[in-house]
């Protein structure tokens, strides 16, 4: 599956027309995004993401004003707690956060900006900042709607 939608990914970068090549982030991201404080535990997380029925959840401090400091995806919580046999009730999601600095974009960057940068970064997932305030998410299927 993830290699299908990496496949779709290059083919989307590829056949943007003059038209969905301009189109903007702000237009096709996703907004509100689940989010979670650092501090909460995975077992708090696995909930959310079965309410909200989303593979994805942002970590992320702050009131409104919310500082994006990592994406944690179900993936990531089968690999690095469940298979290693791990209490999810005892481990904080920011022990489960992708080590690497946090690839993120601009509302305003093109939605052709948004897909390169997915496929240099092997990621599926954009969190979306304006002046370091999380304003939405971007997906790899969120991309895909601009060629159907």
């Amino acid at each position: 599956m993830k290699y299908l939608l990496f496949m779709a990914l290059i083919a989307l970068v590829s056949i943007f027309t003059v038209s969905t090549k301009y189109m903007r982030v702000r237009e096709l991201m996703r907004y509100p995004v689940p989010t979670v404080k650092p501090d909460s535990t995975v077992k708090d997380v696995i909930t959310d993401l079965f309410v909200e029925r989303k593979d994805t959840v942002l970590i992320a401090s702050g009131g409104l004003l919310k500082k994006c400091e990592g994406i944690v995806t179900k993936s990531q919580i089968y690999i690095k707690v469940l298979a290693a046999n791990l209490d999810p009730s005892n481990v904080k999601v920011s022990e489960v956060i992708t080590p690497q600095s946090l690839v993120t974009i601009s509302p305003d960057a093109s939605c052709k900006e948004a897909a390169e940068l997915m496929m240099k970064h092997n990621i599926r997932r954009l969190p979306v900042l304006e002046n370091d305030v999380l304003v939405g998410l971007i997906t790899s299927e969120d991309l895909l709607k601009c060629v159907s």
